[in-house]
This record gives structure tokens, sequence and C-alpha cells, in this order.
């Protein structure tokens, strides 16, 4: 366990963007900057030290930050490369720098969790440096502890950070997180458009960061495996509504089907797991995943992504497709000696039903049979 001192967030953003072909730190990315992005991951995991190496139009960077609590560190040597500036930032730090998260300028979007998570991961091992991997590829920013300083000051750059890093492979900590961010940066106008995409749907999970999530908190397969019935068809019951006219959201069905029994096998597990995607900061996600099991609904109600996950969710038993009455029938059963139990049931199929033909009757359908004919080619 390390007494972790003080932290600093290193934004690199010094170099010339030639591969893009755009100064990629003031390109637009939602109403910031990409270079204002990057400072607002760091601070939203809770960094409060932040510095920004400059050095290719430098003036315009500074200007852009003008308004932001950042310090600037200008690196006259930038025509270098991105060593160079790695330690002009570490020139700066001072005495009591316990270590920095090194984060590249073009790096925009890693979510806070995955700050507290590498961070926390070097409170908990004392390594030298902590890595943050998704998908079993290790991304941006990984922590560097001061341990390393000498040797990068000793290093004449060749190989780069990384080669003196590798330096450092029996004191080094992966820690896995649900943040596809990790490892997106802009090289390319195609990126820059991944990336703008990206950050549109930020406040959902991606479908892989959603298995990330599962992998890491659900361990029984079956519980996954059902998530992946619901999500599927959610997802197509979703743009089948989107396109009769409705404001759906397919992608946000898809997160939330997907990882709706997160927390199953605990006590009042939609509850729980609402909480725990709420302290991800999925709060949409997380809003209906604590009503997929109880939600009351009365057709003159809009069908919203809410419904539309209940409803699955309640067609799905296991993998296998089922009706309403063979899904809510043994439950019905088991509780048949307790009267306020089976009013419960009765309450949540009522709901489904009601959903149900709302349904059909937007679709212009009467059945599942000619629903599977309209889900052929989405899915």
């Amino acid at each position: 366990m390390s007494n972790a001192g003080k932290i600093v967030g290193l934004i690199v953003a010094a170099g010339y963007s030639r591969r893009m072909g755009r100064f990629k730190p003031l390109l637009p990315l939602g109403e910031k900057t990409v270079i204002e992005n990057a400072v607002e991951s760091l601070r939203q995991g809770g960094i409060k030290d932040i510095r920004v190496v400059t050095g290719y139009r430098a003036e315009q960077i500074s200007s852009a930050l003008a308004n932001v609590d950042v310090r600037i560190i200008n690196n006259p040597k930038y025509a270098a490369g991105m060593f160079s500036s790695i330690l002009a930032g570490i020139e700066s730090m001072e005495s009591d720098i316990d270590g920095f998260l090194m984060l590249p300028g073009d790096n925009p979007l890693i979510r806070r969790r995955t700050v507290k998570a590498v961070l926390r991961e070097y409170r908990r091992t004392g390594a030298t440096v902590v890595y943050p991997v998704f998908g079993g590829e290790r991304g941006h920013p990984p922590f560097i502890s001061s341990k390393s300083f000498a040797a990068i000051r000793r290093s004449n750059g060749d190989g780069g950070l990384r080669m003196i890093l590798d330096g450092f492979a029996a004191a080094e900590a992966e820690v896995a997180v649900a943040d596809q961010g990790i490892l997106m940066d802009l090289d390319t106008a195609e990126d820059y458009q991944k990336m703008t995409v990206y950050y549109e749907r930020h406040p959902i999970p991606t479908g892989d960061e959603c298995l990330a999530i599962l992998d890491k908190y659900q361990g029984n397969e079956n519980v996954v495996r059902h998530g992946r019935a619901v999500a599927a068809l959610g997802y197509s019951l979703a743009v089948l509504l989107k396109r009769a006219g409705l404001k759906i959201d397919p992608v946000l069905v898809s997160a939330a089907a997907l990882l709706h029994d997160l927390a199953k096998g605990k006590k009042h597990h939609a509850r729980r797991g609402a909480r725990m995607l709420k302290s991800m900061g999925f709060s949409c996600v997380a809003g209906i995943v604590g009503t997929h099991m109880d939600f009351a609904f009365r057709e003159d109600e809009a069908i919203d992504e809410a419904a539309i996950v209940f409803l699955a969710d309640k067609l799905v038993c296991g993998e296998q497709r089922v009706t309403l009455w063979e899904r809510f029938r043994p439950s019905m059963e088991r509780f048949a000696d307790q009267p306020e139990a089976v009013a419960a049931i009765v309450q949540r199929m009522q709901s489904a039903i009601d959903i149900q033909h709302k349904i059909f009757r937007i679709l212009g359908i009467r059945s599942f049979d000619e629903l599977h004919q309209r889900r052929e080619g989405i899915l």
C-alpha cells in the first residue's frame, strides 16, 4: 500500500498534428475543443493539478485554456518529439510530486471512473507504472510514479517513453476499465469522425463497454446471455418504434437491456444495479435498470426506453422467447399461497400486457409472428 502524495495530470499537446492535417487540440468536440475536453476528463476524475505541455501553436492553446485552471508548460524543444514534452513536464514537477497521469492531448475522452481506478490501483499496489486496460489492450492515461523520473531524465529519448517504462515491467500493474475512450486518439480525419460520434453517445456505454462492465461485476454467464437476448429483442423493437415516429433511442435501449441484471444475485438487484451504473456516470441507463423489475404502465402513457426494456425482459426466459403468460405463470404458482406477492406479479404482468398491446397498435401488427418478419435485417 502506497501513501500517495500529490498527483499531477500531464497533458501533452505540443506536436504538429501532421497526420491529421488539422491542428488537433483546437478541433471542436461538442461545445468545447479537444484540449478542453482532455482537461475536463482529468478534472472529473479528481485531478486538481493539471499541466498542459505546449509547443507548436502554443499561444493558441494558451488562449483556448485562458479561463481554465491549468498550468501551461512551454516546451521550446517540441520539434524533437513527444519525449521532449514529457521531460519538460517532469522538470516542472516539485519534489513532493508522487507521480503523474500522462494523457496525450488527442486522447480527450477518458471516463472519470478510469482515472479513479488507475489511482486506486497505484495506491493499492505502489506500482511504478499503472496501465488502464480495455479489451486486453493498454491505453491512456497510465500513472507514472516519481520512482521512474531518474531513468527518464537519464534517457536520450531513443525508443521513447515506452522503452523506459518497459524497464519497470517487474513493478508495473494493470487495471481493467470499462472505457473504450482509453484507446481512442486522433490520428486521422476518420478517427475524428468516430470520436465525434463517441462523444455524442458518451453518457451511454458502448456495447463493448457494457460487456466489460458485466465481465467485471457479473460473473454468471447465464445472466449475461439473458441480457444479450433481451438486448436483441429490445433493440429491434426500439428501431421499429423509431421508424414509426416515436422518439426512442435504440442504443440506450440496448445498453440498458444488456445491463439490466448487472447486480442479479444480490438483494434488490435492480436498485443495486442502478446505483452501480449511476456511480459510473451512466445515469440515463441507471434509471431504466432501476425500474426493470417493477414498472407501472397505463395504455394512455407514452412508450419510452424503460417500457421497452421492461417488456423485452418479460418476453425472454433465459435466452428463449416466451409469451407473457409463460413467463409469469410459474411465479404465480410458486407464490399461490401469498396473496400480496400474487397481486404484485399480476400488476407487473398487466403492465407488460398493456405495453405489448400499445406497441402492437403503433406498429400495426397483431402478433409477434408479424413482428419477427419486420425484425429481419435489423440485427
